[in-house]
């Protein structure tokens, strides 16, 4: 394995695909009207407050906040402190009169072509999310377990 300042080159090549996921997304949004910001620097712990991947302003005060992931792995899950961040943003948000919704978006990268879902948070803040990808059907699963259960 190569290193470059310290890191795995594929750990680079993995951050930089998560980077342009985020910026797909907020290009898209933009093109379908809304107003959307990537937060440079999202997640990285460096900060007093809550930095989301993106938000994405809509029509009538509802702003998405998202919390944006990638992975090549079949099988994964997410602790309730993935979207920590998200939930923290959005519940100051509500406290301001907006209509905040929190989001998942998910890119599993796969041969070939890569599969997407966008998984709504809101009501599962404490659960953990176990989601599968089924090679054979080329379907992507997920379901909530209670975080206890973990």
């Amino acid at each position: 394995m190569i290193y470059l300042a310290g890191r795995k080159v594929k750990a680079r090549t993995a951050l930089r695909a998560g980077v342009r996921f985020e910026q797909v997304m907020a290009r898209e949004a933009w093109d379908k009207g809304f107003f959307a910001m990537r937060a440079a620097g999202s997640g990285s712990g460096t900060s007093a407050y809550p930095k989301p991947d993106l938000l994405i302003f809509r029509p009538g005060g509802i702003i998405d906040v998202i919390q944006a992931k990638t992975t090549r792995r079949s099988k994964i899950r997410f602790a309730p402190s993935t979207w920590a961040d998200e939930v923290q943003a959005a519940k100051r948000l509500r406290a301001l009169g907006f209509n905040a919704r929190v989001w998942l978006a998910l890119k599993l990268v796969r041969p070939g072509r890569a599969r997407e879902a966008l998984i709504r948070v809101d009501g599962h803040e404490e659960d953990t999310l176990v989601v599968s990808y089924d090679r054979k059907r080329d379907i992507l699963h997920y379901y909530w377990e209670a975080h206890d259960q973990v």
